[in-house]
């Protein structure tokens, strides 16, 4: 759903005359615009163009758009709207009424009497009704909503009140509730330098939001083509310019959400990306689902990316081999628990391995630990229930517990304990070691609140010697001390879903 504000200017409106040719309410024959104010008081309303002076003034204003535009409006009560026409946005409504446009916000300006005349008889309040009436009139499914606050044109500090506490909340109210593609299309051609300034700032603070577009209207050359010797008339713009307003902050967000991406921040990095889902969608919904694995929730998430893979946005940035390759996957994951097959179990555990990896990159080793360390429990476990290691004497029940078979659910001591059995190791091994260190570490760390320390970790690697040691030759010995515990023939997969997904958004961000 699109709601498009319009700020009202003076050459925003014209009008077809009995003679069949359009002019414009804003021309007033100054430079090179033709007469048409004065023509269409004399020819149209059958009146002499006025003045008006103020009190105190030595000097009369002629008639503008202010009463013309109020004359016009009365006669159309009678007639209809039909002889109106919108020079400037009517190619904005042929583009955006097919896409979903289904509300307008007409802005116009209505000056308070302590202004002079001068000014105000420029006032486009009843330009914004005669626009109005039009749109209700010819696409009565359009809500139409007209603002004519009483505010001084230049006066930007309640020009700004009055869009925060008024315009841009009725305009954002027109969202449904769960529509995260609502935009709002911003048409300010014709504002003042202050209405502009403030709806532009306004507009900027939304961009985490919704999707917010400028739309600008290109005027015809020639604007007043010449019909005769004496007659000019006005063309309406054909094409309007659209701009994402995220566009302007890309360059500085897009490192922010790259950081934010590295570390595995995916809800932060899709709160940036909302500005820009114009031409990031497909990032801006990998992240939720990313976000989701990272918070544990691997089915929803897999469930969610095997919609994201036949989405179009998707389609245009994912090629059809990678594709085919992480739909193949998501088939054999995502599975329920009661539907699992050691196959899939086998493959999530190393799913795993993203939560590592990021949390290495973010410096929170206590976190990698964590996760280091229940990937080796899950992939023990795996063998476990896989190669049935209480029918072969590997894991002794107790005897409460013994007919179980195995949906005993093995402590992280049996699976040691049965692991060093089949290797045929004593306590004194150093690998026997390290994992009585590592259970002794988890439970400090959960019971004691204890951090582990980087140069801590690193010893229990064997990398104490290395000198100028990454986050990623720390991450490959963590896998080399995994790959201990694979079977021979069933060795740590050479990619995952998610590290691709992860590394592809990274690629997406620097291209």
């Amino acid at each position: 759903m699109k709601t498009l504000i319009i700020t009202v200017g003076t050459r925003q409106v014209g009008w077809r005359c009995k003679d069949g040719v359009v002019r414009s309410l804003g021309a007033d024959g100054s430079k090179s615009d033709p007469a048409h104010i004065d023509e269409l008081y004399q020819d149209e309303l059958g009146l002499e163009r006025g003045h008006h002076q103020d009190e105190g003034s030595a000097r009369p204003y002629p008639w503008s758009v202010w009463d013309l535009g109020h004359r016009l409006y009365q006669h159309c009560q009678g007639s209809g709207f039909q002889n109106v026409e919108l020079l400037l946005d009517q190619v904005i409504l042929n583009q955006y009424l097919p896409q979903g446009l289904s509300h307008v916000v007409l802005w116009g300006t209505q000056q308070p009497e302590s202004v002079s005349w001068n000014y105000r008889r420029m006032d486009t309040a009843w330009l914004s009704e005669l626009m109005a009436g039009k749109l209700r009139e010819r696409y009565p499914e359009l809500s139409v909503k007209v603002f004519r606050p009483t505010v001084g044109a230049v006066d930007a500090e309640v020009i700004r009140d009055v869009l925060e506490s008024e315009l841009l909340p009725f305009a954002l109210g027109t969202r449904q509730l769960g529509d995260d593609d609502f935009t709002l299309l911003i048409e300010n051609k014709g504002a003042t330098p202050a209405m502009s300034e403030g709806l532009s700032i306004c507009a900027a603070a939304l961009v985490r939001d919704c999707q917010v577009v400028t739309v600008s209207p290109i005027e015809a050359r020639p604007l007043y083509p010449q019909l005769s010797d004496a007659v000019k008339t006005v063309t309406t713009a054909q094409e309007c310019r659209a701009v994402n307003l995220g566009q302007y902050f890309w360059p500085l967000e897009r490192e922010r959400i790259l950081s934010a991406w590295k570390r595995g921040d995916f809800a932060e990095a899709r709160v940036w990306l909302s500005a820009h889902r114009d031409r990031y969608q497909a990032l801006y919904d990998l992240a939720e689902y990313l976000a989701l694995a990272s918070n544990w929730q691997l089915l929803d998430a897999l469930q969610g990316l095997q919609i994201w893979l036949n989405q179009t946005p998707t389609k245009r940035k994912v090629l059809p081999d990678v594709r085919k390759q992480w739909l193949k996957d998501i088939e054999i994951l995502c599975k329920s628990k009661q539907k699992q097959t050691p196959e899939s179990r086998y493959f999530s555990i190393w799913e795993s391995r993203l939560a590592i990896y990021v949390n290495l990159h973010r410096h929170s080793y206590t976190s990698a630990f964590l996760q280091f360390v229940q990937v080796i429990e899950r992939l023990l476990f795996w063998r476990y229930q896989n190669e049935d290691w209480i029918e072969k004497g590997y894991v002794t029940p107790p005897e409460s517990k013994k007919n179980w078979g195995v949906k005993y659910k093995a402590t992280f001591w049996d699976l040691r304990n049965a692991w060093k059995i089949i290797c045929d190791l004593q306590d004194n091994n150093s690998l026997v070691k390290t994992l009585a260190w590592m259970n002794d570490m988890r439970n400090d760390i959960v019971h004691k609140n204890e951090p582990l320390h980087f140069d801590v970790f690193v010893s229990h690697l064997n990398l104490s010697g290395e000198t100028d040691l990454s986050d990623e030759k720390l991450y490959q010995a963590i896998e080399i001390f995994i790959q201990q515990f694979c079977q021979p023939d069933c060795p740590i997969p050479d990619r995952s879903l998610l590290q691709d997904l992860y590394h592809w958004g990274i690629e997406q961000l620097q291209s």
